[in-house]
Formats: C-alpha cells, structure tokens, sequence
C-alpha cells in the first residue's frame, strides 16, 4: 500500500507540573479543515494542562493526500497512518471526521488511547433504516457531486454551514472564512476521500467495544449532528458521557471556547493516566 507521513505539531505544556506528571492530548481535525483551526483555543485553554499533539488527515494542511487508494481501501490506510502519528500514551480528542476516525483508532490502539472525546462527532454521519440523527444521503451526495466542479465554493459553504445556528454566527463566520482563506486549499483528494469516510464509515457496532472512558462533546444547534443523538448514544454506549454546549453549532470549540474547554478539562481530568504523588 501507498506509504505517507502525516504533518502534526506538538503545543508544549504551559503550566506547573514537572514533565514526568504532564499528560497528552491528541487533537484530530474534521473536514475542510487543518491543524491551524486549534491554536487559538488549545494554546489558550488546554496547554496549561496537557502537552497537545495535532495531526494533519490526509490531504489537509501539510499533510500529503493519498494518490492512488481504492475507496475500499481508504478507512484502512487512513487509519494507519493516524495510528502511527499516536504519541505513546494520549487522550484523543475527534471533531467531526476527526471523530470518526477517532472512534475507531480507540478499538485498535487501546494501549496508546487512554480517553477518547468525540468533539460535535457521532458513530454515523449518514442516515440509513433506523438512524435519522444524520445527514441525508442525498446532501451528501451533493457535496460529492460540487467537488468535481468547483470545490473552493463547496469549502465556503461548508465552512459557513457549521456555525449555521450558533450565537454570534455572522461575525464567527467571517472570522472562520478570514482564516481558512489565507491558509492553503485541501487537496482534492483529501477531500474526496475523506467525503467517501463520511458517507460510508459506521461505527454503531463498534462502541460497546471500546474499553476507554469516553465524552461526547456536542453543539446545541449543530446543523450536522443533532442533539437528539443524545438518546441514541444511551443505548449505543451506556457507559460513555454527553454534554451539550448551548448555543453552539458544529464548531462549539470555535464559538464557545470557554465553555467547551471546560467541560473536556473536566472529563480528562477525572481520568488521569499517570498517578499523581
């Protein structure tokens, strides 16, 4: 199989504990996204209690795509090179397709991933016969369409879409189409394979087997994934905990730092892998 190295940055601890104590925390991204989207908020609110690590999906950022992956074998790739980007020991955090994949790397590296935090994520994006906190196909299937014609205006709209419903929307997406403009474009087939991750990943079955604690993080207003998951993660996963930020949308991290910061410090914190004196 086709090899690549994924780009991550690593945000030192700020705060006071000595180095052996400091935890990590793994931050991956979502679609028409990169690393560039979390210094704000993990600089400003997590590094004063973890050593962060950020990677690059595919494609994305400084990351290089895949060149010549079938669609049936880009789960698998793409898990693999996410896997070997792991520090030894980690919480995980996924936003989105971040989560996804995320969700995933937590069944196959139980002894790296110590936490997982599904970020404005849930276990399928699409909707089928019995799962309709989702997506619609046919949306789906549109953005898969737009992005063999003109996918720097499927970008805007999409980056628009997810604070579609938040409090302060219009200034927030000024300020996220501000940074995502000066940045460069996703590569074409970063983004075409993550939309197939999108449409085809499913990972209902896969939570009952996951032996980490888990949190999902999710917006009040989310356009993408509605609050009304909530009730289906009870059965999924009856052991993982939700939270809701309120008046969020799909970036809750990007329109309510704060409060979304806080929530996860205090679920990580209430899960700590390292004994503390």
């Amino acid at each position: 199989m086709e090899k690549i190295t994924l780009h991550t940055d690593t945000l030192p601890y700020l705060g006071d504990l000595p180095a052996e104590q400091v935890e990590s925390l793994t931050l991956i991204h979502g679609w028409a996204a990169e690393n560039s989207i979390w210094d704000d908020w993990a600089k400003e609110t997590l590094c004063p209690y973890f050593e962060v690590t950020l990677i690059e999906l595919p494609g994305f950022g400084q990351s290089p795509p895949f060149e010549t992956l079938t669609q049936k074998d880009i789960n698998a790739a793409w898990l693999a090179v996410l896997g070997a980007q792991l520090p030894e020991q980690t919480h995980l955090l996924g936003w989105s397709l971040g989560g996804l994949l995320a969700q995933q790397l937590a069944e196959q590296f139980p002894e790296k991933i110590k936490t997982l935090t599904c970020l404005a994520s849930t276990p399928r994006f699409v909707q089928n016969d019995g799962w309709k906190w989702a997506v619609s196909p046919p949306l789906l299937a549109d953005f898969i369409k737009a992005m063999g014609v003109e996918y720097g205006g499927v970008l805007k709209q999409f980056w628009r879409l997810q604070l579609q419903g938040s409090d302060n929307a219009r200034p927030l997406m000024k300020k996220l189409t501000q940074h995502m403009t000066n940045r460069r474009l996703p590569h074409y087939l970063g983004l075409i394979q993550g939309l197939y991750l999108l449409r085809d990943i499913d990972n209902r079955d896969l939570l009952l087997r996951l032996e980490q604690p888990t949190l999902w993080l999710l917006g009040e207003h989310d356009p993408l994934i509605p609050k009304e998951l909530i009730e289906d993660l009870a059965n999924l996963q009856p052991d993982g905990e939700t939270c809701l930020i309120s008046g969020a949308s799909h970036m809750p991290f990007f329109s309510h730092p704060e409060e979304t910061a806080q929530q996860l410090i205090q679920f990580l914190q209430a899960h700590p892998y390292k004994a503390t004196p």
